[in-house]
């Protein structure tokens, strides 16, 4: 966090004092702003309060950046500028979750495979009479998102989506958004941009305001949109080789993801983007990602995940460009390293 600190101050020292102030608030309205963009391309053809499931994503999906491959997401823009909501989840055997998200995005609450109702609040509403997950919420604008991994059964992930529902949540969703100058906003973008290789993914994403500093906030927003804190979810950004090199698309790259990382309900993903669109890269073999359901495991109790052009290699994904990977390590072991080792073959 300190090698954020000093690299926000000496980009901020290198444009002009009277500017200052701008491209701090440009900063601190990144998330908002990139929150309210989201909610209204969904809003174009959704309603608040009710959900929408993207089935499984492929290249051609642009709703969220680094988006996980082997999950069918549902989303639920909300607002309760008239009262609570309350959202009824079904039962899964597999992983499930529920993540909450105000439009500063912070992230309230991450419930995984909710035993009981969900009531989402502003601070001066009163819960309703019952036995709830109680979510309280920063604005009044909001997104409710699922996560229901996919192993196979995607038949019985699209039925137990249609079953999620949702009362009330249907107030107002209009949020300002601040303007600024074109000037402002390609300065600030550059140092959000610049953060980005600078950011702990443990430590990126917060519950409340003020949980993370708005220059890691507004970085972590732009490297991965709807993620989520640590407690629930630990990321890992694979952003270079063994050498410090960035990942080419004509290089074979073997991973060694580290074994218990996660808990039995838990499972983890390494999912592989496209450094110009932060976006799953296309293939033939329609691979791009492998998770702990997916990947044959090694007698050590450690995944080999091989990163190539054509996608061979024990558990491949074919590259064949420019990429990154992200690991997800769903429902972590406290404490546990996460660290993948990469060796260039």
């Amino acid at each position: 966090m300190r090698q954020l600190s000093v690299l926000f101050l000496t980009l901020l020292l290198s444009f002009k004092a009277h500017a200052l102030n701008s491209i701090e608030d440009y900063i601190k309205e990144y998330p908002n702003q990139e929150q309210v963009k989201m909610m209204q391309a969904w809003l174009e053809h959704n309603s608040p309060g009710t959900f929408s499931f993207t089935g499984l994503v492929d290249p051609s999906d642009t709703t969220v950046v680094s988006p996980q491959a082997t999950v069918d997401y549902g989303y639920n823009w909300f607002s309760l500028s008239e009262g609570p909501a309350v959202l009824q989840t079904p039962r899964y055997e597999r992983f499930f979750s529920v993540s909450i998200f105000d439009m500063l995005h912070n992230v309230p609450a991450v419930i995984v495979n909710p035993e009981k109702p969900i009531v989402l609040m502003r601070p001066d509403q009163t819960v309703p009479t019952g036995d709830f997950h109680v979510v309280v919420l920063e604005t009044d604008q909001g997104l409710a998102l699922t996560r229901m991994v996919v192993v196979g059964n995607k038949d019985e992930v699209t039925r137990l989506g249609q079953s999620i529902r949702m009362q009330g949540g249907d107030g107002d969703t209009h949020r300002d958004v601040q303007r600024f100058s074109p000037a402002i906003e390609k300065a600030a973008l550059a140092i959000i941009t610049a953060s980005i290789t600078h950011i702990e993914p443990d430590k990126a994403f917060g519950q409340k305001s003020g949980d993370v500093g708005d220059i890691t906030a507004a970085g972590a927003v732009m490297l991965g949109q709807l993620g989520t804190p640590s407690e629930t979810v630990r990321y890992g950004t694979i952003l270079a080789d063994e050498n410090g090199q960035p990942f080419n698309g004509a290089s074979t790259y073997v991973l060694t993801v580290p074994a218990g990382i996660v808990h039995n309900d838990g499972y983890f993903s390494i999912t592989v983007y496209g450094s110009d669109n932060k976006l799953l890269i296309a293939n033939d073999k329609k691979i791009y990602d492998r998770t702990s359901y997916s990947s044959e495991q090694n007698a050590d109790g450690t995944y080999t995940v091989t990163l190539s052009p054509d996608g061979e290699g024990k558990n491949g994904i074919p590259t064949g460009k420019p990429f990154y990977a992200v690991l997800r390590a769903y429902v972590p072991v406290a404490g546990a390293d996460i660290t993948v080792k990469i060796e260039t073959r």
